[in-house]
């Protein structure tokens, strides 16, 4: 089974610090669950869709990213359902920066925003519009004015499975400090960075958020609230 996998593989990445017992938030928001429709509706024109086709997790226990914006780009590419592909929505003032780490998300997701699930894939910039694999390496807490919008990172993995590159907590400064601050320019919006979660909550996001994808389409205009919790053992 594809979570069993994945849990074998994020128990052997060092704990890159004191892991919290906790569970992603079990219900989407109506407002979510209305775009999760429309995303879908949006991508039923193809035959075959990078979103609603591609597993979140592989069998080897990797987890799928689409990479939406590479590392250093000061633009902010958005992906578009009805189009099957990336468009650039804005730029990034030069004072802020570019992103500090490759940014997409994780197909067969939605999130509590009811943007596909966030993914962050440490290492080296990746061209975006690429499916990489990667290793859970820990899950950035973060809110914004849509309300929770955390994120799971993940790394691209060696020949022995383990990651290339750590979450330290250099990396959590860095990569934080970019996103506390990121949307400071934008009138009537603000982001936050609370703290970080470690692999085991990374992969409950992942699980939780397909979930969602799975069995919320259905529920425009209402919450979805899932009966029981996706297990990760």
């Amino acid at each position: 089974m594809r979570l069993a996998a994945a849990l074998a593989v994020v128990l052997t990445v060092p704990a890159i610090a004191a892991e919290r017992d906790a569970r992603a938030p079990a219900t989407l928001p109506a407002q979510a669950s209305t775009q999760l429709s429309r995303s879908l509706e949006g991508a039923e024109r193809h035959s075959s869709h990078v979103w609603r086709d591609t597993p979140p997790l592989n069998d080897d226990g990797t987890v799928n990213g689409y990479v939406e914006i590479s590392r250093g780009d000061r633009r902010k590419w958005e992906f578009n359902m009805g189009a099957n592909r990336r468009a650039l929505d804005r730029t990034i003032p030069a004072e802020v920066g570019g992103y500090p780490v490759n940014y997409g998300f994780v197909p067969q997701t939605v999130s509590y925003d009811g943007d596909p699930f966030d993914v962050l894939v440490l290492g080296p910039p990746i061209e975006g519009g690429r499916l990489v694999r990667g290793v859970i390496v820990g899950l950035m807490h973060m809110e914004d004015e849509k309300g929770l919008d955390s994120k799971v990172v993940i790394s691209p993995a060696g020949r022995d499975g383990r990651p290339l590159y750590l979450l330290t907590a250099a990396e959590q400064q860095r990569i934080g400090g970019y996103f506390d601050r990121y949307k400071a320019h934008e009138s009537g919006k603000f982001s936050k960075v609370p703290g970080w979660g470690g692999v085991s909550e990374g992969l409950s996001y992942i699980t939780t958020t397909h979930a969602f994808f799975t069995t919320c389409g259905g529920h425009a205009e209402y919450s979805c609230t899932l009966s029981t919790a996706p297990s990760t053992r």
